[in-house]
């Protein structure tokens, strides 16, 4: 006869019952119970001879339990075993009720009292296992951001052509400006080419601007570039327009992500508890915990220092505040993640002149940005040309994570340029940045000795009326004052000439200070001290009025100690589409003016006006818009700076929505292009059913379109125009055929009972591709035919049919 298992009993709970009252209590109530504890040394039998009395109970069981954590439930059931007074659970089950486990097969058994600390109960009526478990063995539960998946970008095919048109005549001449774009795009990327067209003073025909080619990968982060470009860098370093090929990281790829180190709260909850986050006493986060050690990643909202307080509320109500200081800045990248930019190619020269003239040497630049820690980032730069090579190190730094932050770098380059003595030269420049909720300042200097080369000098002239930036320093001071700011600024600069001219140092100094007064008014102040271009200020009152218009008036000292008043009078055209205007008028040296319309379409963007100056009268006009070519249509939008979509349902006036707001309707063909897409991410699109008739089947009300940047994507909305109809069943007599009987509907090669209500009608969903009803009544079988309607008058068609014909049912 097997033998049953040996129970095991806390000493706190059976002590030494007698076995007469062990076995009465096994026999009464048949529940097995087995609890550990870590302050037990061992484990007292409680029951020696049961196997004479429960000569059934197995000695292994299979048990599938409802996890607790003393009073409160995970709501997940466990697998587990009871052998010979042990009870044992898969691994993989107490890791995912939130068990830290030491390094184990997820398929394998652990004993509950090998785990040290643990102390647990099988409660049989319940089918339960209660745990209590101490911090060093539960899981910390994660709260906050955590990085979310890559986006699944759809990349259809496409033609985007975008131009701008500015016009002016002024004294009796006339210019006009054509500024295009055409971009095509597709599985392989985008091509873009650019360019501008000139007429009047400047006839410049058709110049090109930049034409390159890109690629980006929202999984790994990067993009590639082909063509036309610019070089990547840093604060320190200059960059310059190259031709050739670039790999860079682009974490615009991944706008949801969060590059910047997420500051991190650790705490533990005896009970299940409410975590609440405030950073100047502002809330941040709010969400509910278990019971144990928990970690939250959340990124204050706030730029600079700011105090964090997080606030923990159990069950019983019982609350505990911890507070930290934290500094927040866009500068240091999160520990373990890089930017980088890897270029190669000839230099392009005198790009601001209009002329498309390459360098005839190769030339390379690369950028490295890495986070070390939380508080340090790692700056590298190097550049390669001939006779030429800069390489250069620099980092920025948040001491403690609440000290502001300072940056330093310092690079070197050797080579030697045409005309200069100089071989090799340095470049240095440190800083410090504090913001803070109410006072903030920025310091910078930077310091270059003559010999100092980089590739951006490679398109300078350094003759006697060349000015070059030698040293600078920069000094900024604000402060926030109620409803208002200050600021200071400081800034002090040296061109670096030929050597035997003086080296001077030249600063500027401004004051600015912004204020609102009551609901509506705002009044901003600045003065300015320039060692060149001398003194001035301005003051300026600014009210905003109904339906999007403002008015603006203010007075302008200027440095030969006139003054010039000006007002303005504004309605800026709504973004949704409409009109706008403004009037605009002054005095310098005499009378000035202009006024102006504005209107932004669906299809385009444009302006118009006129304008004076004491004798002189002029007018100008403005026009932009973009063209786009998908799913063989050409459509005209206004302008389109990022991405959009192409909506197809096949149906005419479809109210299409965009974010939830109604953008606009589909076109006689079914189609809408709706411009204001954000590439590489989630844009929600869907149709209003609001709006719609009862006669249109829609499948899918909502889609979401995640397009690349500078593309977009088509959308199709599957929509199909009914022909509901009542119908009223007669029989040959003319009456209504009775309620309830019974009826079949013939319809697209498939058959359906249908029901007949009062006074014999029946309703059909559609009869536009015709249809048959078969009614039995009173021992016979009638047969209707429908046939559809090409123009029916109202959304619902109301018929009264007569049979076809009649006969005996068989």
């Amino acid at each position: 006869m097997a033998s049953p298992p040996r129970f095991r009993c806390n000493n706190n709970y059976c002590g030494h019952l007698p076995k007469r009252a062990l076995i009465g209590l096994l026999a009464g109530a048949l529940a097995i119970s087995a609890e550990a504890g870590s302050r037990l040394q061992h484990h007292m039998l409680a029951a020696d001879d049961a196997d004479t009395f429960l000569p059934a109970v197995h000695r292994e069981q299979d048990l599938y339990l409802e996890a607790f954590y003393g009073e409160t439930t995970t709501r997940l059931i466990v697998h587990a075993q009871l052998r010979d007074n042990r009870l044992f659970v898969i691994a993989g089950d107490l890791q995912e009720i939130g068990l830290q486990l030491p390094e184990e097969d997820p398929t394998g058994w652990i004993a509950l009292d090998s785990l040290p600390g643990l102390a647990y109960r099988y409660d049989v009526p319940t089918q339960s296992l209660v745990l209590h478990a101490p911090p060093s063995l539960r899981q910390g539960q994660h709260l906050g951001y955590r990085p979310p998946p890559p986006v699944e970008v759809r990349r259809d095919h496409g033609l985007l052509f975008s131009y701008d048109f500015y016009g002016r005549h002024w004294q009796g001449r006339s210019n006009t400006s054509l500024g295009t774009s055409l971009n095509w795009f597709g599985d392989y990327g985008s091509l873009q080419i650019s360019g501008v067209s000139r007429s009047g003073d400047e006839d410049i025909g058709y110049r090109r601007l930049d034409s390159y080619w890109t690629y980006s990968d929202p999984q790994q982060l990067w993009t590639w570039t082909a063509g036309d470009l610019i070089s990547g860098g840093h604060s320190w370093s200059r960059p310059v327009r190259m031709a050739g090929l670039q790999w860079r990281r682009n974490f615009g790829v991944r706008p949801d992500l969060i590059t910047l180190p997420v500051p991190r709260f650790d705490g533990s909850a005896a009970l299940p508890s409410t975590v609440e986050l405030y950073v100047n006493n502002i809330l941040q986060y709010d969400n509910a915990v278990d019971s144990g050690p928990f970690v939250l990643d959340a990124l204050p909202r706030i730029g600079g220092a700011g105090m964090a307080t997080l606030v923990v509320t159990d069950a019983l109500g019982r609350t505990t505040e911890t507070s930290a200081p934290l500094y927040v800045d866009h500068r240091r990248l999160a520990p373990g993640l890089s930017d980088f930019s890897l270029e190669a190619g000839v230099l392009r020269t005198d790009f601001e002149g209009g002329w498309n003239d390459y360098g005839e040497h190769p030339v390379a630049s690369a950028s490295w940005l890495q986070g070390v820690t939380g508080a340090f980032t790692f700056e590298a730069h190097a550049e390669l040309a001939e006779e030429l090579g800069v390489t250069g190190i620099g980092g920025v730094w948040s001491p403690g994570g609440r000290w502001g932050l300072a940056s330093a770098s310092l690079a070197y380059s050797d080579g030697q340029a045409p005309g200069e003595n100089d071989k090799s030269g340095h470049q240095y420049s440190l800083g410090y940045q504090w913001i803070g909720p109410v006072v903030g300042f920025d310091l910078q200097t930077l310091r270059r000795s003559r010999g100092y080369r980089d590739l951006a000098d490679m398109d300078t002239d350094r003759t006697l009326t060349e000015r070059w930036l030698n040293a600078q320093d920069r000094a900024t001071v604000w402060l926030q004052m109620g409803r208002g700011s200050f600021g200071y600024s400081y800034l002090r600069r040296r061109d670096h000439r030929a050597p035997f001219l003086p080296r001077e140092f030249f600063s500027t100094h401004s004051l600015s200070w912004t204020q609102n007064i009551g609901r509506r008014l705002s009044v901003s102040a600045a003065l300015f001290k320039d060692d060149e271009n001398g003194s001035g200020g301005s003051l300026t009152f600014s009210v905003p009025l109904q339906h999007l218009a403002y008015l603006s008036v203010g007075v302008q000292r200027r440095s030969d100690g006139n003054n010039e008043p000006r007002a303005l009078l504004r309605r800026t055209a709504p973004y949704d589409g409409g009109w706008g205007w403004w009037l605009q008028g002054g005095d310098i040296d005499g009378d000035y003016g202009q006024a102006a319309v504005e209107t932004r379409g669906r299809y385009m963007e444009a302006r118009a006006g006129l304008d004076w100056d004491r004798d002189e009268h002029g007018y100008f006009l403005e026009a932009g818009g973009s063209v786009a070519v998908m799913d063989r249509q050409l459509i005209a939008s206004r302008r389109i700076h990022d991405a959009f979509a192409l909506v197809y349902t096949g149906v005419e006036d479809i109210p299409i929505l965009s974010e939830n707001r109604l953008y606009g309707h589909t076109d006689d063909k079914g189609y809408l292009l709706i411009p204001d897409l954000r590439g590489w991410q989630r844009n929600r699109i869907g149709i209003d059913p609001d709006q719609l008739a009862a006669n249109f089947l829609v499948n899918e009300l909502e889609q979401f379109a995640i397009p690349a940047d500078h593309a977009g994507q088509f959308v199709v909305f599957p929509v199909a125009q009914m022909q509901p109809a009542i119908i009223t069943l007669l029989d040959q007599s003319g009456r209504a055929v009775d309620a309830g009987s019974g009826a079949t509907l013939y319809q697209e090669n498939s058959s359906r009972a249908v029901p007949v209500g009062f006074d014999g009608e029946v309703y059909l969903e559609d009869i536009s591709g015709g249809a048959r009803i078969e009614v039995r009544q009173r021992e016979r079988v009638c047969n209707y035919t429908i046939s559809p309607i090409a123009e029916p008058a109202t959304v619902f068609t109301r018929l009264r049919l007569s049979p076809q014909d009649c006969m005996e049912a068989p």
